[in-house]
């Protein structure tokens, strides 16, 4: 079901102003413009990004195709993705942990709790730190095991796969775990130390901003594998628009080249 409208409302409760899916063309090439910005009277409040809209439309794909019951966020931030998930669980347990180590990230641990209580989301924001603290709160929060993990934490290869480690001792055997940033993060190599951990490699979702990766069993989950899909497609599309990119660029390098000539050649006596 459609989250984004519910989703913004929820912040705008609270005073925060977001801008959510901004084409970098629209802010003067900022990659990251495509991710969740929070701000108040015309000052950001954070660093830390939300998921990008695009990404929410993932989500919501997903989560129609495959219906978890409890599930863990390494990093929670604001709380954009962790009230996404809880409005698309409304019959599960959705819990964050983040290490919350500045003011802004503290106040978004109470900021998720106070929207969530408000509106009866099954959601509850803990301050932890993986790995050390994934076990004790899956066991105190969660009951022991979970069926979806969205790792979102240290964006660095050897932390997502501690994360993954950590995750992964207390899923079930058909769970489901999303990593954000992959892409974006060059973590790479962390996906590929992970597919050996798992015995089948993370699937890269470069239809989504950040580059997510996905890991789950697609024979237990043919309706998520034909809704991740959309979300992933072939090397040789991708080269399509490569090479369309690569043309664009020198065909305005050649014609930048032309001018300067001219230019040149008028100075030249």
């Amino acid at each position: 079901m459609p989250i984004i409208g519910e989703l913004t409302e929820f912040y705008r409760e609270e005073g925060i102003d977001l801008c959510v899916g901004l084409a970098p063309i629209h802010a003067d090439g900022l990659p990251w413009a495509l991710f969740t910005w929070y701000s108040r009277h015309g000052r950001q409040l954070t660093e830390h990004l939300g998921i990008a809209m695009q990404e929410v439309y993932f989500l919501e794909h997903a989560l129609a195709a495959y219906t978890p019951t409890r599930a863990l966020i390494i990093g929670n931030s604001m709380g954009w993705s962790t009230l996404a998930l809880g409005l698309l669980m409304p019959r599960g347990k959705v819990v964050a942990m983040d290490t919350a180590p500045d003011a802004a990230t503290r106040e978004g641990l109470a900021l998720t709790n106070r929207i969530a209580a408000r509106h009866g989301l099954p959601v509850h924001a803990v301050r932890g730190t993986s790995p050390e603290d994934v076990a004790a709160i899956v066991d105190s929060e969660l009951g022991g095991s979970i069926d979806f993990a969205f790792i979102d934490g240290l964006h660095t290869n050897e932390q997502v796969v501690r994360d993954y480690v950590a995750v992964r001792a207390k899923a079930t055997p058909s769970a489901v775990f999303l990593f954000h940033d992959v892409t974006y993060c060059d973590l790479h190599a962390g996906m590929a130390e992970i597919g050996k951990l798992a015995g089948r490699a993370p699937k890269l979702l470069l239809g989504t901003p950040s580059g997510m990766g996905i890991l789950f069993d697609e024979a237990a989950h043919p309706t998520l594998a034909r809704a991740v899909a959309g979300f992933a497609p072939p090397e040789a599309a991708i080269k399509v628009v490569r090479q369309a990119a690569w043309d664009r660029r020198h065909r305005h390098l050649a014609r930048w080249r032309r001018s300067i000539n001219k230019r040149v050649s008028r100075l030249v006596p």
